[in-house]
């Protein structure tokens, strides 16, 4: 019998995923899930990936922590009606807490859906249940990327600095937005890793080049927050 891995998929979020996020109060929109704790937002987002093929579908878990002080000061636009991961301050994928490591869920002929979903579900419940029960407020943001430096690394400063400031953090927000205007002002060559799903390595180098939107950002939080730079 022909297996079809897209139903195989669609069933595991229907009875397994689904159900675990409705159960704690999420409110779903396609393959993603909110849920409004305290001052911030949880966010859920499962991202399938685009190389897959009738063969194989691999799907990834991105959670995300957003809090809608840290947007407004942010952007000068509204805030979305939902809340998706690239949208939050703090994400992370589910792999980085499970396997420490960019983690992708596979269905193929390696694999049984029932294996899958059990595995799943082990994640959901003993990984990511502590962390939704944990970090519900900016303050326990503000600690979970303290503590977690690989997460920590992927939010970018001006992110830190304003979850610094809102969570009392001010005399640390001030000496990290000075040094990283500065930084900003003499750009350096960057490389950034891609790791695909069946394991590649793609490195890019960029060119080193001021980033005016990002500088006008700076600018921002230091005028919102009477910080000299």
């Amino acid at each position: 019998m022909t297996r079809e891995f897209q139903k195989e998929f669609d069933e595991i979020i229907k009875l397994t995923v689904a159900p675990f996020f409705k159960g704690l109060g999420f409110k779903k929109n396609g393959n993603c899930f909110n849920r409004t704790t305290n001052d911030i937002i949880q966010v859920i987002n499962i991202q399938k990936s685009q190389w897959n093929h009738v063969d194989n579908v691999s799907f990834t878990f991105n959670i995300g922590f957003f809090s809608s002080d840290i947007y407004k000061d942010s952007w000068d636009k509204e805030i979305p009606k939902f809340i998706r991961e690239y949208d939050c301050q703090v994400y992370f994928r589910l792999g980085h807490v499970t396997k420490q490591t960019d983690y992708w869920y596979e269905l193929n002929k390696k694999t049984t859906s029932d294996e899958l979903e059990k595995e799943i579900k082990d994640h959901l419940d003993n990984f990511l249940r502590p962390i939704l029960e944990t970090v519900q407020t900016m303050n326990s943001m503000k600690e979970f990327m303290m503590k977690n430096e690989d997460v920590k690394l992927a939010i970018p400063t001006a992110d830190q600095i304003l979850l610094l400031l809102k969570t009392g953090d001010g005399d640390k927000a001030e000496r990290l937005l000075r040094n990283e205007y500065k930084d900003s002002l003499t750009p350096k060559e960057s490389v950034s890793v891609t790791t695909y799903p069946d394991g590649r390595r793609e490195e890019k180098i960029s060119k080193p080049t001021i980033n005016k939107v990002y500088l006008d950002r700076l600018k921002r939080l230091a005028f919102l927050n009477k910080i000299e730079l």
